[in-house]
C-alpha cells in the first residue's frame, strides 16, 4: 500500500536517504541493540618511534553523537592557531578541542598525585635545543614542549643524570597564586596575542622564561591561551612587554605580529580553565 508512495519519494532523494530510511523503518530486535553496546571500545597507542600518538573509538551512535557535539561544539569556540584559519584545519581544531576537555577533567581531579603527567628528562636534555625527554608511560616529547608544559599545569618533571638515577625533582606546577593570577587576569583581561580576545584556555606565560631564572612576578609574566603558547615554545615566536603595557609578538624571523580582528563574543563563552597537557 505505500510502495508507489515510496518510489515517489525515493525518485527525488540521494541515495543516502534512501539508505536512512531503510534503516529507520527496519525491525531491530534488543538482541541487536545490546550488541551493539557490548561492541564499544576505545584504544590508542604510540608510533612514528613514540612521537605521536593514535586514537579510535567505536560506540553506539547515540553515545557517540554525544562525543562528536561536544568536541565540535568546543572546537568551534578555540583561538585560531596562525595559518590554520581555513576550514581544512577542522581536524586539528577537534584533535584540540579533545585535549581541552581531557585537561580540564584532569585539571578537577580530586587526586593530583594520580592526574599528575610525569616526563623524564637528562640534564643534557634541558640545556639543548633538540633533545627528546620520555613521557612516563611511553611516548617521547620534544624538550621545547616541556619547557612549554612546564609553564604551569599538572606536570612533574624528573630531571635524571647519564645512569638514569634522578638529581632533581621539579615543582609539579610553577603557577602563579591564586592573588596574582585575579591581579594578572584583571590587567592583562584575554590573551594577548594580537587579534586572539580568548578569555577561556588562558595561562600565566613567564616572559622571561622561569627555566632561565624569570620571576614569577607580574612585570614578567603575561596573560595568553594555550594554543598561542606553543607559539613561543615549538614554533619559535617571541614576545616583550612594553612599558606602556603593549605586548609585542614577533615571528621565528623576527617580523612583528600586527592585530587583526578579535573574534566574536559568542565565539569566547567561558569554559572549565584546562591544565596544560593531557
Amino acid at each position: 500500500g505505500t510502495e508507489a508512495r515510496l518510489l515517489r519519494w525515493a525518485q527525488g532523494v540521494s541515495c543516502g536517504a534512501i539508505r536512512r530510511k531503510g534503516d529507520l523503518e527496519a525491525r531491530r530486535s534488543r538482541d541487536e541493540a545490546e550488541q551493539v553496546d557490548r561492541d564499544r571500545r576505545l584504544s590508542w597507542w604510540l608510533f612514528d618511534q613514540g612521537r605521536r600518538f593514535a586514537l579510535e573509538a567505536e560506540l553506539p551512535a547515540a553515545e557517540g553523537a554525544v562525543v562528536a557535539t561536544a568536541i565540535q561544539r568546543l572546537a568551534t569556540r578555540l583561538p585560531v592557531m596562525p595559518g590554520e584559519e581555513e576550514p581544512s584545519f577542522a581536524d586539528a581544531r577537534r584533535a584540540d578541542a579533545l585535549v581541552v576537555l581531557a585537561s580540564a577533567r584532569m585539571g578537577a581531579e580530586a587526586d593530583p598525585d594520580r592526574a599528575t603527567v610525569v616526563i623524564h628528562a637528562s640534564a643534557e636534555t634541558l640545556s639543548s635545543a633538540d633533545r627528546s625527554c620520555q613521557v612516563e608511560g611511553g611516548g617521547v616529547a620534544h624538550a621545547e614542549t616541556l619547557r612549554r608544559l612546564s609553564c604551569t599545569g599538572r606536570l612533574q618533571a624528573v630531571v635524571e643524570d647519564r645512569a638514569g638515577d634522578p638529581i632533581a625533582i621539579g615543582r609539579a606546577s610553577r603557577d602563579p597564586s591564586a592573588f596574582m593570577m585575579r591581579q594578572l587576569r584583571y590587567r592583562d583581561g584575554e590573551c594577548r596575542f594580537p587579534g586572539c580576545g580568548a578569555r577561556a584556555f588562558t595561562q600565566a606565560h613567564h616572559i622571561t622564561w622561569w627555566s632561565r631564572g624569570g620571576r614569577t612576578d607580574l612585570d614578567n609574566l603575561v596573560l595568553i591561551c594555550t594554543f598561542h603558547h606553543k607559539l613561543v615554545h615549538e614554533y619559535g615566536w617571541s614576545l616583550r612587554r612594553e612599558q606602556d603595557g603593549t605586548v609585542r609578538w614577533f615571528q621565528p624571523d623576527g617580523t612583528r605580529v600586527r592585530a587583526g580582528p578579535a573574534p566574536p563574543r559568542r565565539a569566547i563563552e567561558p569554559l572549565p580553565a584546562p591544565v596544560a597537557v593531557a
